[in-house]
């Protein structure tokens, strides 16, 4: 059974956080950003001094930073 991925594009508007493996808890910068969710999990791509970011959290964390307002969907 295959999911549909959806493409959403963001805006992250307070700190939003994750953690690159095991390694510290890393922070987006506050701005545009695309969201793919698939299953699980979200992925965020945004970019950084030019340079294309991602980071993979899961859905739930996902959905946490939306309900804190960290994370505004729909932005153009």
């Amino acid at each position: 059974m295959s999911s549909n991925p959806t493409q959403i594009s963001a805006r992250i508007v307070a700190p939003v956080e994750f953690r690159a493996g095991d390694g510290p808890l890393l922070e987006i910068r506050e701005g545009e950003c695309q969201v793919i969710v698939e299953g699980d999990s979200a992925v965020l791509t945004w970019i950084d001094d030019g340079q294309p970011l991602t980071a993979a959290i899961p859905k739930i964390e996902f959905d946490r930073f939306i309900e804190s307002g960290a994370i505004v969907l729909g932005v153009s």
